[in-house]
């Protein structure tokens, strides 16, 4: 009986000493993203306003500090990959990378994407803004620019 105790309580240490430094290397990862709400983490459909004309485009995060764009640019414009991180309250900050195709798909460059982007007080709305970079096959910067971004949450819809 002595045993079984000691072993049940060694069990219990050993697992709360594991959860402990789980919970540390959490708080202390570069990428560490606080969950309190509201959140970026999610999908988002944006609408930007290009010099071209409005465009759309789907952000997702994750809760990593990584995320994903994908757009109406395709196919000149390869999805994007990226990393967030919150940088005040309701307030992030993003970079993409994505590549630039010319009509017949060879590849010519290089975007290079910034986003500061405020979270909306219900935490399903966004506004924000996108420094763009376009850049040749040698990062050398070929245009610059600027918009304005409008993100909304991304809901289950009944069914």
């Amino acid at each position: 009986m002595l045993i079984r105790a000691f072993v049940i309580i060694a069990s219990v240490m050993v697992m709360s000493s594991c959860a402990s430094l789980d919970a540390t290397k959490a708080e202390n990862s570069p990428n560490r993203v606080v969950t309190s709400s509201p959140t970026l983490v999610g999908a988002w459909e944006v609408t930007v306003s290009r010099a071209k004309g409005v465009g759309k485009n789907l952000l997702t995060f994750s809760s990593d500090g990584t995320f994903f764009r994908s757009g109406d640019t395709h196919p000149v414009v390869s999805g994007g990959h990226g990393a967030w991180k919150l940088v005040g309250p309701n307030q992030y900050n993003a970079s993409y990378v994505s590549f630039s195709f010319d009509q017949t798909g060879k590849w010519t460059g290089i975007n290079r994407n910034n986003l500061q982007l405020s979270l909306g007080p219900d935490g399903n709305e966004f506004t924000g803004t996108v420094k763009t970079s376009n850049r040749d096959l040698q990062d050398n910067i070929l245009s610059t620019g600027t918009s304005p971004l409008a993100g909304k949450r991304i809901q289950v819809q009944p069914y």
